[in-house]
């Protein structure tokens, strides 16, 4: 495994979500450090002070939405949209367009499994991290 996957974000004012995110997250082995944030605008603090590999982000959050979020990402060079998987059980199409948009790449739909969870990451983060490498 590459040393360049180290910290991931997850972004969901849910504490229970934000807690089982981070046992999924932890199963992969691939990950140093979790940081969690409670509501959109504690993420862009995080963002603006540390690097992600992986940002799991739930689209309704408080103070500033997952989709304010997504659009501070694709403005700063320093974070990579392809590391941000979108988390909602709201995804309707005109939701998912908006993502789109604002540089949405990777959707999970609530209530989601482990083994979804661990999927999406390995897909959308880690594999394409590894194929980035060996090229």
């Amino acid at each position: 495994m590459t040393e360049e996957l180290e910290d991931v974000l997850i972004v969901d004012d849910d504490a229970d979500i934000c807690d089982l995110l981070s046992d999924y997250v932890k199963s992969t082995g691939a990950f140093r450090n979790i940081v969690v944030a409670e509501d959109g605008s504690y993420a862009i603090d995080k963002l603006r002070n540390q690097q992600f590999s992986l940002i799991l982000l739930d689209l309704n959050l408080p103070r500033k939405s997952g989709l304010e979020v997504l659009d501070y990402i694709r403005g700063e060079k320093d974070h990579n949209l392809d590391a941000v998987i979108m988390i909602s059980g709201e995804f309707d199409e005109g939701t998912i367009k908006k993502a789109v948009e604002v540089g949405g790449r990777c959707f999970l739909a609530k209530p989601f499994s482990q083994e979804l969870v661990v999927d999406k990451i390995k897909k959308h983060v880690i594999d394409k991290l590894v194929k980035k490498e060996a090229s």
